[in-house]
């Protein structure tokens, strides 16, 4: 099978070793530019991602027009004459005609178990949303997000440890192993397409600043997953006095008497504090902590240890 792949990141660099060795031939690559500067082709040259080093290491064709939906793509695409174009991370959704232009078909590579989970950060959404497992769907473009018919899916497993990260690695390691077989069922025409379930479809926006904000009137357990699944991306914080207080990670802490209050600094050290929740005899250790701006892992160590009290409140804004 000829293939184009579309894609960014560690999903697009799995999906590449995936195809070329599952020996299926790769004809080309469109690298989505996250930086999109003029100095991008000075960045790419001196200081490429893994991406494009292993796009230069194994030789592969880079399609170098910027959008997917552009007419440039378009015809450039065209020419290699794909069976399919595979799409492993990408910031626009593509257009009708792009999707119709492979011979075989335009698919998909969603980390997540479709129907639930569509949208731009699964990786996210399956921590917040306290999910036990996720997975990796193989699905046929359409003009809605992530909603095309299912060709192939996997399940991956959710540990208690793992954050939104570990969730990436889980999911771009399960698409390498995936995209081979994909390719041979759709060779030899043995994959047989089956609609998602609408009624179970969950859809989860891009993550906002509203997303980071603790809210210590919640259970023990969901601050724990906003904290894992979210601070990858933007970190979460919360509030003492005026400072905003950004945390790194986080731990569930059993307390032998119930606390009656939520948002109580029980203990401090050093960079972290256990604080109470909504559940009585449950608390979370926020650990990594920073104040926002300048020296702020310095100055956070300051006010722990000069300024907080045991028995203070951090606010929520709620």
């Amino acid at each position: 099978m000829r293939v184009i792949l579309v894609g960014y990141g560690e999903m697009a660099s799995s999906l590449m070793l995936g195809i070329i060795e599952s020996g299926h031939e790769l004809i080309g690559i469109l690298k989505w530019d996250t930086s999109k500067t003029f100095l991008s082709p000075l960045r790419k040259l001196l200081l490429p991602d893994s991406f494009e080093s292993l796009i230069k290491m194994h030789k592969i064709p880079e399609i170098n027009t910027g959008s997917v939906n552009s007419n440039a793509f378009f015809k450039k695409a065209k020419s290699l004459n794909p069976d399919v174009i595979i799409v492993g991370a990408w910031g626009e959704i593509l257009k009708e005609k792009v999707i119709n232009m492979p011979r075989v078909a335009c698919v998909n590579c969603h980390p997540s178990l479709l129907p639930k989970h569509r949208g731009s950060n699964p990786y996210a959404s399956v921590l917040v949303q306290g999910e036990t497992q996720t997975g990796v769907s193989f699905h046929l473009m359409s003009k809605q997000i992530d909603a095309g018919p299912i060709l192939l899916q996997k399940a991956v497993s959710i540990s208690d440890d793992d954050n939104a990260y570990d969730i990436r690695t889980k999911c771009t390691f399960k698409a390498k192993e995936m995209v081979g077989a994909l390719l041979n069922k759709l060779e030899n025409a043995d994959c047989l397409p089956y609609a998602q379930d609408e009624e179970k479809a969950t859809y989860y926006p891009r993550l906002s600043i509203d997303d980071a904000i603790i809210n210590w009137n919640r259970s023990a357990e969901d601050i724990h997953n906003q904290i894992r699944g979210v601070t990858c991306w933007i970190k979460c914080y919360t509030i003492y006095n005026n400072d905003f207080l950004m945390i790194k990670s986080s731990k569930i802490v059993k307390l032998d008497n119930p606390i009656d209050k939520p948002g109580k600094i029980l203990t401090k050290c050093k960079d972290s504090l256990i604080v109470s929740t909504k559940s009585k005899n449950k608390s979370i250790q926020i650990q990594g902590l920073k104040l926002y701006g300048v020296a702020g892992s310095i100055r956070a160590k300051l006010l722990l240890s000069n300024k907080m009290k045991i028995g203070d409140f951090l606010n929520s804004f709620y």
